[in-house]
């Protein structure tokens, strides 16, 4: 046997989650179903934010907020987190480059291109799980909620407000 022939007849171990099509992982799939692994978002990461109590997430389909089962492989579901230099948080949408905001008319949509104070948000971690993502509000906070016809409306109480997970993508 020569060389070329032993190089050939080598044996390479493939992971699973590389072959298999029904392993799902946060990474590589959108509609986690119950799985996924929240983490609490870090400036430079990528994540879906995903409503812990229906399992939809937070998607920009079409310019407009929305929460989706399945997005597939489009965009509109990555959010990439940013940090001003004084500690708040936003997130821009991975393919349009929008931020998450208030509309000041008492809603949230990502249309803004420039990180500015309309879109900075903190986050309250919440004993029963997940986060309420919140915004200032003249010397108050605003959490985000969703009306009946499905709107991101600014909510004052957490029995009111999503309960989001952040899952790094």
């Amino acid at each position: 046997m020569d060389d070329d022939e032993s190089a050939s007849q080598t044996t390479v171990y493939t992971p699973t989650h590389t072959t298999d099509p029904h392993f799902s992982t946060a990474k590589t799939y959108f509609s986690i179903d119950g799985g996924g692994v929240g983490t609490a978002p870090e400036k430079g990461g990528t994540y879906m934010i995903r409503d812990l109590d229906s399992g939809r997430a937070l998607t920009l389909e079409g310019g407009r907020l929305c929460l989706k089962q399945d997005a597939g492989t489009n965009g509109g579901w990555r959010w990439e987190c940013v940090e001003t230099h004084d500690g708040w948080l936003g997130f821009r949408e991975a393919v349009s480059h929008r931020y998450l905001g208030r509309d000041n008319k008492g809603g949230f949509y990502a249309n803004a291109s420039k990180f500015a104070p309309w879109e900075t948000f903190v986050l309250r971690p919440l004993k029963a799980g997940g986060y309420n993502l919140m915004a200032i509000h003249w010397w108050t906070f605003r959490r985000i909620g969703i009306s009946s016809s499905g709107k991101f409306i600014e909510v004052e109480s957490e029995s009111q407000a999503v309960r989001w997970e952040f899952i790094e993508v």
